[in-house]
């Protein structure tokens, strides 16, 4: 039986297997339509996970699975209705949308969630807000970054990604850290009292 943190780290593996296989199916085969698919089918199987409480989501994440439910099915919709234009327009910037997706849900996260974009236990109200609005402004950089990089989705997607969980792993580092010197301090005070006692 896996522990606890071998049943975390085997849940952060599967909520990253709907945006990993669609990328690697896609850089694989070159069939689009196959990829969207095996990814919207990830993607509802882990918010599965999020309805049932299987699961936190990470925010970044959950802005992508909820991208790679949406849009396959949206753009075969569009196709079998005749709007191949529109449907030819989505798929030439799936990059930017797939960015514009985590921002979003980082806005609404940012403004109704307990922890705002964070996926950690952020020190105080005004942490919250800061390291949230600085994720959204690595995202929006990351969405124009995406409209400039061109058609290699290692490049136009992978990078920015890889930035912003860069920023949020070292967001949540600082705040851990902080934390720990903050309990070490009241650890610690309680013991120079009783030893100033003890010495009265």
């Amino acid at each position: 039986m896996p522990g606890n943190n071998q049943k975390r780290l085997l849940l952060e593996m599967f909520e990253n297997l709907p945006g990993v296989s669609f990328m690697v199916l896609f850089r694989t085969t070159g069939d689009l339509q196959l990829a969207g698919w095996v990814g919207t089918v990830l993607a509802a199987a882990v918010c599965v996970t999020y309805a049932r409480n299987v699961m936190r989501p990470q925010p970044i994440l959950l802005g992508i699975n909820i991208f790679m439910i949406t849009i396959t099915p949206l753009i075969e919709g569009l196709v079998l209705a005749g709007y191949r234009d529109a449907a030819t327009l989505l798929i030439g910037n799936i990059a930017t949308l797939v960015l514009m997706s985590v921002f979003v849900t980082g806005l609404i996260l940012t403004a109704f969630a307990p922890n705002g974009f964070l996926s950690y236990q952020p020190s105080s109200t005004n942490q919250k807000r800061t390291h949230s609005v600085l994720l959204l402004i690595v995202c929006a950089f990351g969405v124009v970054w995406s409209q400039l990089a061109g058609d290699n989705y290692l490049v136009s997607l992978a990078v920015p990604l890889m930035v912003l969980f860069g920023v949020h792993q070292l967001l949540r580092a600082g705040t851990t850290d902080q934390q720990s010197r903050n309990g070490a301090v009241l650890a610690c005070a309680p013991q120079q009292g009783s030893m100033s006692e003890a010495s009265i």
